[in-house]
């Protein structure tokens, strides 16, 4: 046999062996993810799907009640046009779904009403467009413009209120959903933290999987490394991976994808500079190409005077309504521990601008004279502190400081126009002068009364973290941003965590 034919030979032969070898691989892999979704995966299918239909039916009653109202006020709409109306109302629904406003909670590591307000709006539109519609073709005819109005806002609001209240229940009546990080133990304790200060993720975090031994993490126990996923997913009846792994190849990270599909468990990737990935980032495609557009540039000034047009309306009017509250908060601290009523301390503004914020007083009179005492500055590893247990605190102080109703009076600082109602939060002269140029930024815009640091975690959270939602929030800067934080504060107040 010739020199050339050996080597054809050879090389035949170990295609062929090569494609036995593959065909042994792929025939492991198969047989790793045939099984099919897990316990945990399967119980979290059924819940959405439970939770899917209860939405439906809340988005549903909304429209039915609400076409009842305008129904029943109109002298134009009668019990005929009500009849067909009600016989049209599933191309409502099935509006809602062209909104994907039944898959989000399942789809997503983290989702609330509030954050679906922009897509029920549209939704809203809609559906009142294709229900006159279908009403037109009806013998009745389609509804009167006003009529037709009423039914749009009455259902948004309606729809807005049971989504909420359904979540509200369903938060409580059922368990969190068991979860899995991915990853090295420095990056897994940070999405630790992040889980537990945001409990609309609906995720316990029960340990994680790294290739790393030699280092542990803080937050949760170490379950075995990468290849354990599929053994560990099944003991701990896992129903969302969330990866962290900065440094996982692009074959490894697709058949971690294939393990979680096959397994039906919901997947949460974290991309490798998500340092630099902030919500004024668009992902958009070019061809087949996915690209990331960063915008530059201030808040556009309209945004600005709407912002201000806000504080002006929400600070004058909150004053009036709130005036007995603050006489009442005012009396009881005289009663507790006496003058002076209010508490005043030079805070830095936009830009650093020093000026003097109001609180309810809630400590000693001479607490900042104590201060030394309990902390020293100088040696503070972040520019910032928070004192548990603060012996300086009065018995009325603790509740007001629990509650944030100690913050009441900077309604006034709002009126001035040294603050805002959102934006971060004030510090103190001696703290900003321990800040770094990066950390500077976060007085680009006016203080606030409240911001993202109150609504998750407050005084729990660490500066770095504080510093990434503020980033967060000057980045993504709108008045539906503000809105949404000042919906969420009230929730946080009640709550109290992390307010000492």
């Amino acid at each position: 046999m010739s020199t050339p034919d050996v080597e054809r030979q050879a090389r035949e032969q170990e295609k062929a062996t090569n494609g036995a070898g593959n065909g042994a691989t792929a025939a492991g892999r198969r047989a790793t993810v045939e099984p099919g979704p897990g316990v945990g995966a399967e119980a979290s299918r059924r819940r959405g799907a439970l939770l899917r239909r209860v939405l439906a039916c809340g988005d549903w009653a909304a429209l039915a009640v609400t076409l009842m109202i305008v129904t029943a006020a109109s002298a134009d709409t009668d019990v005929a046009t009500l009849f067909w109306a009600i016989l049209f109302s599933p191309s409502w629904i099935v509006v809602v779904k062209f909104h994907g406003l039944y898959d989000n909670d399942h789809r997503r590591i983290r989702h609330s009403t509030l954050d679906e307000l922009p897509s029920l709006v549209s939704a809203s539109v809609v559906g009142t467009l294709v229900l006159d519609g279908l009403l037109a073709l009806s013998p009745v005819g389609p509804l009167e413009p006003i009529s037709a109005i009423a039914v749009g806002v009455g259902t948004l609001v309606g729809s807005f209120f049971w989504r909420g209240v359904i979540r509200f229940f369903w938060h409580r009546l059922t368990p969190l959903s068991p979860g899995l990080a991915i990853g090295p133990p420095r990056v897994v304790d940070m999405v630790a933290r992040r889980v537990s200060t945001h409990p609309e993720t609906r995720l316990m975090l029960v340990g994680y999987l790294s290739d790393v031994e030699d280092e542990k993490a803080r937050e949760l126990p170490r379950l075995g490394a990468m290849a354990d996923i599929a053994a560990v997913a099944d003991s701990y009846e896992i129903e969302r991976v969330v990866v962290t792994e900065q440094e996982m190849t692009e074959p490894a990270a697709e058949r971690l994808i294939e393990q979680c599909k096959a397994a039906g468990l919901a997947l949460t990737f974290l991309p490798q500079h998500y340092g630099l990935l902030g919500p004024g980032i668009e992902l958009n495609r070019l061809a087949e190409l996915p690209v990331l557009d960063f915008r530059f540039s201030d808040p556009p000034r309209s945004t600005q005077a709407m912002k201000r047009g806000m504080d002006l309306f929400v600070s004058f009017f909150g004053l009036l309504l709130l005036s007995p509250l603050l006489v009442t908060i005012s009396i009881w601290i005289l009663l507790d521990s006496g003058r002076p009523v209010f508490f005043r301390q030079r805070r830095a503004g936009k830009d650093g601008v020093p000026f003097n914020v109001l609180k309810f007083r809630t400590m000693v009179a001479n607490a900042e004279a104590l201060l030394p005492e309990l902390i020293d500055l100088e040696s503070l590893e972040e520019p910032a502190f928070k004192i548990r247990n603060d012996p300086r605190v009065t018995r009325s102080g603790r509740f007001l400081r629990r509650t944030s109703l100690d913050e009441l009076p900077q309604l006034i600082n709002v009126l001035r126009g040294e603050m805002s109602l959102v934006g971060p939060r004030p510090e103190e002269e001696s703290v900003v002068a321990l800040y770094d140029e990066r950390q500077r930024g976060r007085l680009a815009i006016k203080p606030g009364m409240t911001g993202p640091m109150q609504v998750y975690g407050r005084s729990d959270l660490t500066f770095e973290e504080r510093l990434a939602m503020e980033r967060d929030y000057l980045d993504n800067l709108s008045i539906l941003t503000d809105l949404a934080i000042l919906m969420r504060t009230p929730r946080a107040m009640v709550r109290g965590e992390g307010a000492y």
